[in-house]
């Protein structure tokens, strides 16, 4: 607090010159907090506009996503999910899928493949889950995939069969050559 004339300025002690300092990063922190309000502010008015140019995009990607028939088409209302994938092929019930899903045990990882015939398609968006059924040595297996999981590598289809619903849970009753489906020409 003391201070010292020299040629005619004036010094402050050192003291005082660290009070200053901390007032200055008072200051610096408050001029920080209305900056960031301000950027807040604008940070909430971007991201709407980022919206409307994502969505424009993704029409765009859907448009040349429809010159190819067999992948699957995401609902506008559903473009908000960038989880969703576009490298599925249209699946339906009666189909004979070859799904390759990645399995993780004791920290290896691998690829399983699982071929059956597809008994229900359930959900929609980023919650679709495929039941797929398969025979192996008289046991039937049933598995769901969720199609939209990382985990779920690539589904090939092999062949589309004639049905008429849009569950097959009959086919679990069934066994030998009653269970089979007429394939679709």
């Amino acid at each position: 607090m003391e201070e010292e004339k020299k040629n005619g300025e004036v010094t402050k002690s050192v003291d005082n010159e660290k009070k200053d300092e901390v007032k200055t990063d008072e200051n610096v922190k408050k001029a920080d907090k209305t900056e960031s309000n301000v950027s807040m502010d604008k940070a909430a008015k971007e991201p709407e506009k980022e919206k409307i140019e994502e969505k424009e995009e993704m029409k765009v990607s859907e448009e040349e996503n429809s010159v190819e028939p067999n992948k699957t088409k995401v609902p506008a209302n559903l473009l908000f999910y960038p989880e969703i994938r576009n490298d599925i092929p249209v699946i339906r019930p009666g189909d004979v899928v070859k799904v390759s899903y990645r399995v993780v045990e004791g920290g290896k990882e691998r690829i399983q493949l699982f071929e059956g015939i597809v008994i229900a398609i359930k959900n929609s968006g980023i919650a679709k889950t495929v039941t797929v059924r398969k025979t192996s040595y008289g046991i039937s297996i049933e598995r769901i995939f969720p199609l939209n999981s990382k985990l779920v590598q690539k589904i090939e289809v092999k062949k589309h069969s004639k049905v008429r619903r849009a569950k097959l849970y009959y086919l679990r009753k069934l066994k030998g050559k009653a269970a089979r489906l007429k394939e679709l020409r």
